[in-house]
């Protein structure tokens, strides 16, 4: 659990949870998934510095998952 000190601000809660909502229906709607899906502990980290360099949940599907060149 965390302590008081490093617990995140509800706002911020708030605006991860409806990115990473969005973030599966758009990796969802581009075939990258299947519901149910549940993120490793690396795609979790991964998706939080997505969240934090504002990319799109769209941005994220794709950086996530697509083919890398």
């Amino acid at each position: 659990m965390l302590e008081e000190s490093n617990q995140l601000p509800r706002e911020y809660e708030r605006d991860l949870d409806a990115w990473t909502c969005a973030w599966y229906d758009a990796a969802i709607a581009a075939d990258f998934i299947r519901s149910p899906y549940h993120a490793d502990a690396a795609t979790v980290e991964r998706l939080q510095g997505y969240f934090h360099a504002k990319l799109t949940p769209s941005e994220a599907a794709e950086a996530c998952f697509a083919r890398k060149h």
